[in-house]
């Protein structure tokens, strides 16, 4: 009776307006509990066969690919959904996000379960491209600020778009029946204004962008040192690590901060950032090159 019952209603989810409703609307906060559970049903019966046509006929037939590792890495994406939806009231209690607030730390809870999906296509076009190593390197350079983030919730959470201006002292002052007043002593009141903050995708994708002509390149050419001797490993290595320090300084905007000139949280700051992204592009190609002189 169970089963039928189950049968019964998920056929009719999944053909319903309410079953697509349920599938593509912009927050789980407007589903019960029930609902979310109910709602990872069409998202596993529209997307699994969409993606495996998809893949098949796109890597498989047209490309001439193995569409598998491609296929695994949309699964994951439907597996992130579905943790995403099962669990949105435990995330959100948690993090700090739903019904309208936390929207910083939702995303950066989404790129989290999205992070294995991340690591899966880089892997994928590592097999695409015959350089395993190089589909290595784009998953890390995908993976590695997601869970720094992660780990550092929160400071890209929507607590950073909360700007100090000062503060100002009120007297609270109590007139006794006598007439005589008594100070019940000071009150401090902080004066805020909403700005940028630290937000979490946009800093995801520059330090993504640092990560490619630096991590990126250094995997790259794993395949050829051990295929030809070169480049060097010293050059591979100090290629890595330097990519990695560069995509860190974007998990620490707070500690930078407290050393620019700037407040980072404002549109300047974040302007400042952007800019910071192509200095930093720059300064690392100049140390590639003098790398790629010493240990030619």
């Amino acid at each position: 009776m169970e089963l039928k019952y189950f049968l019964g209603k998920s056929f009719r989810l999944i053909f319903s307006r309410k079953g697509i409703d349920m599938l593509f609307l912009s927050s789980p906060a407007k589903l019960s509990k029930e609902e979310r559970k109910w709602a990872i049903i069409p998202l596993l019966v529209y997307f699994l066969p969409i993606f495996f046509v998809l893949t098949y006929f796109w890597f498989g037939i047209l490309m001439g690919l193995n569409f598998l590792p491609f296929f695994m890495a949309l699964i994951s994406l439907i597996a992130a959904g579905c943790i995403y939806l099962g669990y949105w009231d435990d995330l959100g209690k948690k993090y700090g996000f739903g019904y309208g607030f936390g929207r910083y730390q939702l995303a950066v809870i989404l790129l989290t379960l999205f992070s294995p999906a991340f690591f899966f296509m880089g892997i994928a076009y590592g097999f695409a491209t015959a350089n395993i190593f190089g589909g290595l390197g784009l998953g890390l350079i995908m993976v590695y600020p997601i869970l720094g983030m992660f780990f550092r919730i929160k400071t890209f959470s929507d607590d950073s778009t909360l700007i100090l201006r000062g503060k100002s002292i009120l007297h609270d002052n109590v007139v006794l029946p006598d007439g005589k007043e008594f100070s019940s002593g000071k009150k401090e009141v902080v004066e805020t204004v909403r700005g940028f903050g630290f937000m979490p995708l946009s800093y995801w994708i520059l330090a993504v962008g640092l990560g490619i002509f630096t991590i990126g390149y250094g995997f790259s050419n794993i395949s050829t040192y051990f295929s030809k001797g070169v480049p060097s490993l010293e050059f591979i290595i100090v290629t890595i690590v330097l990519g990695f320090l560069l995509q860190t300084v974007y998990l620490f905007p707070d500690k930078l901060n407290r050393i620019v000139p700037i407040e980072l949280r404002t549109k300047k700051g974040f302007l400042f950032m952007f800019v910071l992204a192509f200095v930093l592009f720059g300064i690392s190609q100049f140390l590639i090159g003098v790398v790629t002189v010493l240990t030619s």
